[in-house]
């Protein structure tokens, strides 16, 4: 089991942490810890939909919950949450946790509902790039500009965007200016400054100058056209590597093409799909690829994939940079609702640039709630303290060791009583710790522009500490995930690494419980599957010849494949019941072949011999086996915890769930 899967458990025991005010009696008692009626009901209620208790299912709820207390007072006896690792674990998945808190949620929902609006279209576009860091110095951003808007000239003036990739040649990494013709895009598949430029910009025109974290782009909207929705398709591929020789290239379509002609003479897209295509991943699954949109194949496959109108109908040979393909239309579907595709549209503005603007949102309504009002000359008494070393690297927070005022207050009147002071030597102190190499600039701006970068942080961070008061639905989770990591800790110390590395013991519980890891019955056999019907004659004498002239699978599939690899497939193994459609339909007698006609193609069975069943071996059966003495060790542990702490479970007061 998994860190995230205990967690998940954990959360389904842990209780709320608003409790009533009123009087509340005890229900259980353990270890000297007390755990009230509402307590109890309150996660009782929350994993069980019925409104009337069950005695017997209260029941078996009241010992589930008292043995996750006691693994949890065990984990707390022991002070596993004091240890360090604990306590930056914790603080880890609170960080994770904190984040759907430290956005503006109404902006974000406007930012969903335009995401949305942009994925009902794909838009083609071509760009011009000038790269510039994002802290370049005026001058160098005004040159960039300057250079952008000369090369916006051209576009609009009729240059094309081919003659510009000519002029400025190969891209490499060190390339300064770049021009690419993007194909079809939609919302996400780029930086969301550049995404916005791109749908705002009419077909036909160019967009003004826009900065990314890149640099400057201007955007040609070459086309717009609705979202082709989401297609599944499969496809059967043959490889070419990218400096095949001519001679691999000849192979590689013909072995293509001869592929195509069996499809096209009635042979199964699946069966052909399993047999040839150079995709293992999909091709066992009869050449099934995962659903895929705009931007997400290569142009040329995807082209020929939404091109097909029929569910069932497959494409010609198609040749892509990465071989050659058939491609089946397996399903399409449209863009989904926007309901059905909000929570997928959050998580990915959390991951994109859109979420800087939802922090800045934020902070903007919090310096409002928590009365940030800065005191300017403060701030300005800097000016005069910081010098040019500080692009060196080497100003020191004592050249600011005279400032000591006061700069601003965060108070929360609301939640809390909650007050943080912040001085000027708080952001001297800043000032030192984020210095960098750069170049020199105005010191009146560089000082404004850290003095905003610390307020900020601050801001942000008092908001974060005071979660917990603000959100109860936090503070639970907080408690969920405290409780949880504790569990998973003890459990991981005393039952799952053990069964793992206690390799005395799983030996011993496997002997004594060896019956209870039994293979059933089992076939030894090898499967030749004859796809060319002129070839079944050859086969079957070469099997029927197999024991008196020693000839093994290998012999028998060199021999019926010389001139077609597609003639014959070998498979050979111990197959059980259920794992072989065509073992399934065969008889099982030792020592026979049997022949067979599935789906077209003519099938021997070649059985060595029935194995009866018998125990498995350690080695084969080590999974289950250290799973079942996992919970053997975790059933041990539990009586152990019974009996060194003492639990009591007041009937009269359970009586009264509800």
């Amino acid at each position: 089991m998994n860190k995230l899967s205990i967690l998940s458990v954990a959360a389904l025991l842990l209780f709320s942490t608003v409790f009533s005010q009123e009087k509340d009696p005890v229900l259980i008692t353990i270890g000297g810890n007390e755990v009230t009626l509402s307590e109890f009901e309150n996660i009782y209620h929350k994993n069980n939909d019925a409104q009337l208790a069950d005695p017997k299912s209260l029941d078996e709820y009241v010992k589930l919950f008292v043995n996750f207390k006691l693994k949890v007072k065990a984990a707390e006896d022991l002070g596993l949450d004091t240890t360090q690792a604990f306590v930056d674990e914790l603080a880890g998945y609170r960080r994770q946790l904190a984040q759907p808190y430290l956005v503006d949620k109404d902006l974000n929902e406007n930012l969903i509902k335009e995401a949305y609006e942009r994925l009902k279209e794909d838009v083609n576009a071509d760009h011009v790039l000038v790269k510039i860091s994002p802290d370049a110095s005026p001058n160098d951003s005004l040159q960039a500009y300057n250079k952008i808007m000369s090369f916006r000239k051209r576009l609009v003036n009729g240059e094309s965007i081919e003659k510009i990739k000519k002029e400025l040649g190969e891209i490499t990494s060190q390339s300064k200016v770049l021009a690419e013709q993007l194909g079809y895009f939609t919302a996400f598949q780029m930086v969301y400054p550049f995404e916005s430029a791109a749908f705002n910009t009419p077909v036909g025109t160019v967009s003004n100058p826009v900065r990314t974290r890149f640099g400057y782009h201007v955007i040609q909207v070459n086309d717009r056209r609705a979202s082709r929705g989401e297609i599944r398709a499969a496809h059967i591929m043959v490889k070419l590597k990218k400096n095949a020789t001519d001679e691999e290239k000849t192979k590689a379509k013909s072995k293509i093409d001869e592929i195509y002609q069996k499809l096209e003479g009635g042979a199964s897209f699946e069966e052909l799909a399993k047999l040839y295509s150079d995709d293992k991943n999909s091709g066992a699954k009869g050449g099934e690829l995962p659903w895929f949109g705009t931007g997400k194949m290569v142009p040329k496959f995807e082209d020929a994939a939404f091109s097909l109108k029929e569910d069932g109908t497959t494409s010609k040979p198609i040749q892509t940079r990465y071989g050659w393909h058939i491609i089946k239309r397996l399903e399409k579907k449209e863009l989904k609702s926007f309901d059905e595709m909000k929570s997928e549209i959050k998580a990915k503005i959390s991951r994109d640039s859109r979420a800087s603007m939802s922090r800045e949102s934020l902070l903007k309504k919090l310096k409002e709630e928590y009365s940030y009002n800065p005191k300017m000359n403060e701030i300005k008494d800097f000016y005069k303290v910081v010098d040019n070393s500080y692009f060196t690297k080497k100003w020191s927070a004592d050249k600011a060791k005279d400032l000591t005022a006061v700069i601003f207050t965060l108070k929360d009147n609301t939640y809390g009583d909650k007050q943080e002071t912040y001085t000027q030597q708080d952001f001297a102190q800043f000032l030192e710790k984020r210095m960098r190499p750069q170049k020199p600039k105005e010191i009146e701006k560089v000082v404004d522009d850290m003095y905003a970068e610390w307020v900020d942080t601050q801001v942000m961070q008092f908001e974060n500490e005071n979660l917990e008061a603000k959100y109860p639905e936090f503070r639970a989770l907080m408690k969920e995930y405290r409780d949880g990591i504790l569990l998973f800790e003890l459990m991981d110390k005393k039952v799952w690494t053990k069964a793992v590395k206690d390799t005395a013991g799983l030996k011993d519980y496997y002997n004594n419980n060896k019956n209870n890891f039994m293979w059933d019955e089992r076939l030894d056999a090898t499967i030749y599957t004859c796809t060319n019907p002129e070839m079944v004659k050859l086969t079957r004498s070469l099997l029927n010849k197999r024991r008196k002239k020693g000839y093994n699978s290998d012999y028998i599939l060199e021999k019926v494949n010389a001139d077609s690899q597609l003639n014959l497939k070998v498979e050979k193994g111990v197959f059980l019941k259920g794992e072989n459609d065509i073992i399934d339909a065969t008889p099982w007698t030792d020592n026979s072949i049997s022949e067979s006609v599935m789906n077209g193609k003519t099938v021997f069975v070649d059985i060595n011999k029935k194995i009866a069943p018998t125990p498995k071996k350690l080695s084969e059966s080590r999974g289950l086996v250290t799973a079942e003495y996992q919970n053997y060790l975790e059933q041990e542990w539990i009586k152990e915890l019974q009996q060194r702490y003492d639990v009591h479970v007041d009937r009269k007061v359970l009586s009264l769930v509800k």
